[in-house]
């Protein structure tokens, strides 16, 4: 992810994308901390867009 963090870091605002993790459970920090850092360099507050994108149903988490 944080490879394509140029490509990802638009998606973050775009109400249009949704982003959905599925595995296991140990991977999910991983990921989530990838989302902040990706959003943390683009200048967005993870905060205020990781809270807007799981009310918005756009940030979805499964993980076993």
């Amino acid at each position: 992810m944080r490879a394509a963090a140029a490509d990802l870091a638009p998606l973050l605002t775009d109400a249009n994308a949704y982003f959905y993790v599925c595995g296991l459970k140990a991977m999910e920090e991983g990921v989530v901390l990838a989302l902040r850092d990706i959003a943390t360099n683009a200048g967005l507050d993870w905060d205020q867009v990781g809270a807007a994108m799981k009310q918005q149903g756009r940030l979805h988490l499964e993980t076993y």
